[in-house]
């Protein structure tokens, strides 16, 4: 005997599968186990996992709503800084423009001192010249006047006195013209 005939023989003889059969008592018993799991997740199930929902919902608008504050102050501390940054660099160019100012202010200075300095050693210089050729022309005066007394002497061969000398070489030296030698 086949174990389906032992189980139910009415079934097995028509060939019929018993869960395929509607069962009145069963579906009643189906549709209130049903309603009453229902009852159980919708109690102790759908409402925690909701709640869970509903929470980690609201985590991740309140970590929207953070990285959106976030990335506004990421972004005004960026202009900020963009802000902060072209200060700098305008400072940078002002002090490089007065740095650039000051030194050809300096430049002038120091060329003015030098230029000063360099008038005031050639009119020194100049100086020192003028009375060297004054000294010069004296040093040519006195040993004009003495060759000239000396050769007075010799023509007039006699001694004349210190005196006539001077009186002598005097008159020569304001006849003769020693203007070129003081331009020399």
């Amino acid at each position: 005997m086949n174990s389906l005939e032992h189980i139910h023989p009415v079934t097995a003889a028509s060939g019929d599968n018993p869960l395929l059969m509607a069962s009145p008592g069963l579906m009643i018993w189906t549709i209130v186990m049903f309603f009453l799991t229902l009852f159980i997740l919708k109690k102790f199930v759908f409402g925690p996992v909701a709640q869970a929902v509903e929470k980690r919902r609201a985590k991740i608008a309140l970590s929207i709503e953070e990285a959106e504050s976030s990335r506004d102050e990421a972004v005004r501390l960026l202009d900020d800084y963009k802000a902060r940054l072209s200060d700098a660099r305008r400072e940078a160019e002002e002090l490089r423009d007065a740095g650039r100012r000051e030194g050809e202010r300096q430049k002038i200075d120091i060329v003015g001192q030098a230029e000063q300095q360099r008038d005031r050693i050639v009119s020194d210089t100049q100086t020192q010249l003028d009375a060297q050729a004054q000294a010069a022309v004296a040093t040519v005066r006195s040993d004009v006047v003495t060759l000239a007394l000396t050769a007075a002497e010799k023509v007039t061969k006699q001694s004349l006195s210190d005196d006539d000398h001077r009186r002598l070489v005097e008159d020569a030296l304001t006849e003769a013209d020693l203007s070129g030698l003081r331009k020399a």
